[in-house]
């Protein structure tokens, strides 16, 4: 493999700092979704109209039976995906299709008792072969990041890691020192997916600030919690972040009984909108 950072990373961090020049300062919108939900060929389909209406990243959930990050819709979704068939497989596939129809950057967002049963090594290469750019590991134990990252690097994808905004200043440190291709923010503090009480906009302004501080290279994206178009303009114009993810918002729209995809296009779109108004004051 080669050393340093992996082209796939750098296409990755290309997509999501844009240089951090001033004249370039648009965020680009994260689309999640959970792999194989609501079936594989939908569920590619789906990730491919987050792509076209105006998505810079792609970030596929591999199923798992305990997401415990994860809210109502998306929780559900898993299941859903699960029933199908095994998450790891099914991920693999997903993003296969995905990367034959389009170019946007591919992150999977795995917990660490899937990467744990299949292995660090292996789960890192079976990635980098189906075409992801990275793997964000919401829950590396910390005794496990150093591996962990070092196993993403040998396989020649990014190891993006979730700062944890409870997690003591010498232990934000290590993560965000540690983090590949981005650190992902959290928009609100012990919360899941899915919330929707609003965002201390001041707070994650200060701590992503912080985050900036400890890893001052590194891309940062947000997410949790950022229900509308409106709070997604505000967070960028406040913080200062290089994406902003959604995920409940999209499930919830595939789960509609009328044109799910239709649907999930329209929120990407009015998401890609609000993001250039509030990235533009």
């Amino acid at each position: 493999m080669t050393s340093g950072v992996h082209v796939r990373d750098a296409v990755l961090r290309r997509a999501v700092d844009l240089d951090r020049q001033p004249e370039k300062r648009q965020p680009i919108l994260g689309a999640f979704s959970v792999a194989g939900y609501p079936n594989l060929r939908s569920g590619v389909d789906a990730f491919v109209t987050f792509a076209e209406s105006g998505a810079g990243m792609l970030e596929v959930g591999a199923p798992t039976a305990d997401p415990w990050l994860d809210g109502p819709a998306i929780a559900a979704a898993h299941g859903c995906a699960l029933r199908a068939g095994d998450g790891v497989s099914v991920t693999l596939e997903t993003v296969r299709r995905i990367s034959t129809r389009c170019d946007t950057p591919v992150v999977v967002m795995s917990y660490w008792s899937t990467i744990q049963a299949i292995g660090p090594q292996r789960m890192a290469d079976e990635l980098a072969s189906s075409g992801v750019s990275g793997c964000l590991v919401p829950d590396v134990p910390p005794e496990r990041v150093e591996a962990w990252v070092a196993a993403a690097v040998e396989a020649g994808i990014s190891a993006p890691l979730l700062a944890n905004r409870d997690a003591s200043y010498a232990e934000l440190g290590d993560i965000c020192r540690a983090a590949t291709g981005f650190v992902y923010a959290p928009a609100v503090g012990g919360q899941r997916t899915g919330y929707s009480a609003g965002i201390d906009l001041d707070g994650l302004a200060a701590f992503v600030r912080a985050v900036r501080g400890l890893a001052p290279s590194t891309p940062i994206m947000t997410g949790i919690g950022v229900s509308t178009p409106e709070l997604a303009s505000a967070i960028v114009r406040q913080v200062d972040v290089s994406a902003v993810v959604i995920g409940s918002p999209l499930v919830r729209a595939l789960h509609s009984d009328t044109d799910g995809l239709h649907q999930t296009a329209g929120v990407v779109k009015e998401f890609v909108a609000a993001l250039a108004a509030g990235g533009a004051a």
